[in-house]
């Protein structure tokens, strides 16, 4: 099941020129499931026409406050009695100081002071206007009433200058409306930590021992850690992906930084979910120079790294969390796991099956609980499977709660 299935999101565009990144933006909520209805203010429509968002949402966009047609002056109550969400994307300094100030003198600001759902705006302006203290102060307020900025971006803006200002990523977005639609919030209050990726051990300042782990996994995690109302650390070695919206992100390099991190944020966790794939070995020398072509062998000695794992179940967590990535006999290995590292659960992937392993969107994966129970979950995508283990942690929390009480 998509993220969003079933929600109904309201987007609301004003007149910035970053309008055209809305449509980037509805498409990933549809992409997500969500049902999503447009509403424009006048001003919008000079960078963009309200036909693209119809074409993408198969809903016509709301503009006119007073319409010539259907019910004139309900449709603001119509639509915030509808949505679950509504967004500002993007939201202008006028939006922001209209919503900060309780005016409504269109469609859309009538809109968002009637609206008694969750709501977040995601700004878009030149770095002079974004910095004034009238917007920061309306933005200031506007956070201490629970609603929620989608940070603006640093980079080149509309007229060639560089700094704050831009759209935050229409990916990022769309994450944060998940979050924000998410009715479970049964995460809210814990603390998860996850590790993600590979770690790289140097042999030379220009060679390194690594694996193939991209991290999906665990960003995904985390992803779903956050929707539901978690707050997230995630500890990820080096990889292509993207920081998840509303999680804090570290980023290490080898096995010995990775160790250092996590015990540093580990104190207070409620859940840890090791997913990161951390080298067992690294070179016991590093070479200071680059080792030159020479015998046609070449021997390097190896020694173990820290157990992060093993380490972190000698002061347990509430709920600890691994994976044991195999190809040969590796079902008995993860059983062996789950008790030597006094698992809570384990989840265990078989790369070797097609539709499972590295840098795939997809996973095939056997949940391995400590009361003997295996779970065969099908082919699905990692954001599914993610999303499975969060149940899993919600239901371990759980019971240990009814345990200590």
């Amino acid at each position: 099941m998509a993220r969003l299935t079933g929600r109904r999101i309201v987007l609301g565009i004003t007149g910035s020129i970053s309008a055209y990144k809305a449509a980037e933006v509805v498409r990933g909520l549809i992409q997500e499931e969500a049902d999503v209805r447009v509403t424009m203010t006048k001003e919008a429509m000079h960078f963009i026409g309200p036909m693209t968002f119809t074409a993408l949402t198969g809903h016509p966009v709301a503009i006119e406050q007073f319409p010539s047609h259907g019910q004139p002056g309900e449709e603001h109550i119509d639509l915030t009695i509808w949505a679950d969400v509504i967004a500002v994307v993007p939201a202008t300094g006028n939006i922001i100081g209209k919503m900060a100030n309780g005016l409504a003198d269109d469609l859309l600001s009538t809109v968002l002071l009637a609206c008694d759902v969750p709501c977040c705006l995601a700004p878009a302006m030149n770095f002079r206007m974004l910095g004034n203290p009238a917007v920061q102060a309306n933005m200031d307020v506007l956070r201490k009433r629970g609603y929620h900025i989608i940070e603006s971006a640093y980079g080149p803006l509309a007229n060639g200058e560089i700094g704050e200002g831009r759209l935050a990523d229409p990916d990022q977005i769309v994450e944060a409306i998940a979050i924000l639609a998410d009715s479970r919030r049964d995460l809210a209050g814990r603390r998860v930590l996850i590790s993600a990726g590979p770690t790289v051990e140097p042999i030379d300042p220009v060679r390194f021992i690594t694996n193939r782990s991209s991290g999906k996994m665990g960003f995904s995690i985390a992803r779903m850690a956050a929707q539901r109302g978690a707050s997230v650390t995630l500890i990820t070695g080096p990889t292509n992906q993207p920081d998840p919206y509303g999680v804090t992100v570290e980023r290490v390099k080898s096995a010995e930084d990775m160790h250092q991190t996590v015990f540093h944020h580990l104190d207070g966790q409620d859940a840890v979910i090791m997913v990161a794939a951390v080298a067992d070995y690294r070179p016991k020398q590093t070479a200071d120079h680059k080792i030159k072509k020479g015998a046609s062998t070449l021997i390097l000695e190896m020694e173990r790294t820290r157990d992060i794992l093993k380490e972190i179940a000698q002061n347990k967590p509430p709920v600890l969390v691994g994976f044991a990535v195999e190809t040969h006999e590796g079902l008995q290995y993860a059983k062996q796991k789950l008790i030597d590292k006094n698992l809570d659960l384990i989840v265990y992937n078989d790369i070797t099956v097609e539709g499972a392993g590295f840098d795939a969107d997809t996973n095939i994966v056997t949940l391995l609980h400590r009361d003997g129970r295996e779970e065969v979950l099908p082919k699905q995508l990692k954001i599914e499977i993610a999303d499975r283990i969060m149940d899993e942690v919600v239901a371990l929390l759980h019971t240990q709660e009814t345990v200590l009480s």
